[in-house]
């Protein structure tokens, strides 16, 4: 069996605004909209995928700007150049909240009790950890708000040819 995937399906609190942010910033097409349990909806196609935004009135927002490093839900996506990606939608009007020197900076700190904030204990072959040290996985990231709290990450990523792991390979920022 074959199962591609197709669409992540999340709740908002205004379907119309969170539409409009991903078509704004990520040139997203709208294939419908509606009410789904006489609730508005949408669904639009963006980034290769189709994403639907389901208003829910009940919708509580994951913490926001100012507590980024609280982002557990996100949507992850993946670009050729974070520099030109950043500038490109910054221009469209993108507030990131986490930018790539940010992240160098938290990497170099500690956590709570001395622990490193990001601590590797197990990489999937082809993969070593002693590869992994040594540089020849390169991740890097930056994080911008849209509507609702809502977390996306953008992905550079520099990765070994036998591993090849990250869809997008062949992205243009």
């Amino acid at each position: 069996m074959n199962y591609p995937f197709i669409e992540v399906s999340m709740r908002c609190s205004d379907a119309d605004a969170m539409t409009q942010f991903w078509c704004d910033l990520f040139d997203a097409k709208v294939l419908f909209k509606g009410r789904m349990m006489d609730q508005p909806f949408s669904r639009v196609l963006v980034c290769g995928v189709t994403l639907v935004f389901r208003q829910d009135p009940n919708f509580k927002p994951p913490p926001g700007p100012g507590e980024e490093w609280l982002y557990n839900d996100h949507l992850g996506l993946r670009v050729a150049s974070l520099d030109e990606a950043i500038a490109a939608l910054e221009a469209k009007g993108a507030r990131f909240v986490l930018t790539p020197a940010r992240v160098r900076a938290l990497q170099r700190s500690q956590g709570q009790g001395g622990q490193p904030l990001l601590e590797t204990t197990y990489v999937a072959p082809p993969l070593t950890l002693e590869r992994l040290k040594a540089g020849d996985l390169r991740h890097d990231v930056a994080i911008l708000v849209g509507p609702d709290n809502l977390w996306i990450e953008l992905n550079e990523i520099h990765e070994p040819q036998d591993t090849q792991w990250y869809p997008g390979a062949e992205c243009h920022a």
